[in-house]
């Protein structure tokens, strides 16, 4: 993904969108005007996001994931090996197959629809290099057992199976899950950002 599909939702925030994890760095960004930061975490932004290494002078407040685990490949935690090696081989054709697989639930095609009208502006390249990435560095870099404050499992995800997300977040008893009828992309079942912190 890139800001690109998220350009419809409104938010009173700044919004500081971090994808294209090729590498496990964090851009260089001055957060010295905020006091508090929250920290909304998608798919393998989930494992991205509790391995970043943020200024130590910045405090989370609010910390929720959304369709991801802090194992991104596992066939029973994470996405399943088989398919993560598929769609290591995405091209222009089957990026197009992995984006109709983002939607489930009674919403599915509509949201595909409003997805088509604002797609991410990166190329099927560009996804399987970041994919190649982070293939060669989570081995090495286990994710930090950050805690959220919301954990949010959509029912109808073939992108992280849903059985996979349950599997991982209740092994935490104090995981605060909320189910969703969607499917990973559950971003426009809400007007703003907001309403998911």
């Amino acid at each position: 993904m890139d800001e690109n599909p998220f350009s419809i939702l409104k938010s009173d925030y700044d919004i500081l969108f971090v994808y294209d994890y090729v590498t496990p760095d964090f851009p260089e960004f001055d957060f010295s005007k905020y006091k508090s930061v929250k920290l909304l975490s998608f798919s393998y932004g989930v494992y991205a996001g509790a391995i970043a290494n943020l200024p130590n002078n910045i405090k989370i407040d609010t910390s929720v994931a959304i369709n991801g685990t802090l194992i991104p490949v596992d066939d029973k935690l994470g996405v399943p090996v088989r398919q993560f090696e598929l769609t290591e081989k995405m091209d222009s054709e089957s990026v197009v197959k992995f984006r109709q697989r983002l939607f489930g639930g009674e919403e599915a095609n509509n949201h595909f629809e409003i997805f088509e009208k604002h797609l991410p502006k990166r190329t099927a390249k560009s996804c399987t290099d970041e994919l190649l990435g982070m293939k060669k560095y989570t081995p090495q870099i286990p994710a930090k057992q950050r805690s959220f404050d919301k954990i949010y499992i959509g029912l109808f995800d073939r992108c992280v199976p849903t059985r996979n997300q349950m599997n991982f977040w209740k092994k935490d008893s104090s995981s605060n899950i909320i189910e969703l009828n969607t499917g990973h992309f559950p971003f426009y079942n809400y007007e703003k950002l907001e309403e998911l912190l």
